[in-house]
């Protein structure tokens, strides 16, 4: 481990400050999660799920799809000598493909399969004053590792166009960054065919198998 120029030990990118913990929401964080969720969605559309995204985590789950397949994954990373809530990650099934399927037919079985299969990252966020200590790094890794014990294989999602601080975040996480209004493919298995995610106008998709 290297040194500061102050001659303090360097903390390691990719370990947390001792007082930072990664956890799965608690009933009655709802409001402080989504507060920080907002930050996320800015400029994303109509945050228009943070209500029921309150009530759910205020239910304490667990929680899954309609499908009984999927999960939702909501974490925060606290500080916890202050109990202060300063960074979130929501992941959740892919509703909106979802939903197409089902507009067009699909049987139950295939919209199992693919509630279970992907993982949609919808809010990555840290407070500003918490911001460039590993805390998203953390918060990210988290969700992709509980995703894939709940045997999702495919994790996506999107941001603002030409955001190049977000795409080199998301690259050093081993997502490929797609152009912007291109869509991302969810690769199908035996089970469910190849589906079509598609971003906002003005976002660019990225993706990687988990």
């Amino acid at each position: 481990m290297g040194r500061s120029k102050a001659g303090k030990p360097r903390r390691r990118p990719d370990r947390l400050p001792d007082s930072i913990q990664i956890r799965e929401t608690r009933r009655g964080e709802g409001q402080a999660f989504t507060e920080l969720a907002a930050l996320a969605m800015d400029g994303h559309g109509n945050f228009d799920d943070r209500e029921p995204m309150c009530e759910a985590i205020d239910a304490e789950g667990p929680f899954t799809t309609q499908f009984g397949t999927g999960r939702f994954v909501f974490l925060v990373a606290e500080h916890t000598p202050t109990a202060r809530i300063v960074g979130i990650s929501s992941s959740i099934p892919p509703l909106s493909v979802l939903g197409g399927m089902e507009r067009d037919g699909a049987d139950p079985v295939n919209l199992g399969a693919t509630a279970m299969a992907y993982a949609k990252l919808r809010a990555l966020a840290v407070a500003d004053d918490y911001r460039r200590q590993g805390i998203a790094s953390a918060l990210i890794t988290r969700a992709m590792a509980i995703h894939r014990e709940h045997r999702a294989f495919f994790m996506y999602g999107q941001f603002t166009a030409e955001d190049t601080a977000l795409a080199r975040f998301y690259r050093r996480h081993g997502f490929t960054i797609h152009a912007p209004g291109d869509p991302v493919i969810l690769p199908g298995g035996s089970r469910y065919r190849d589906v079509g995610a598609s971003p906002l106008p003005g976002e660019q998709m990225f993706s990687r198998p988990i």
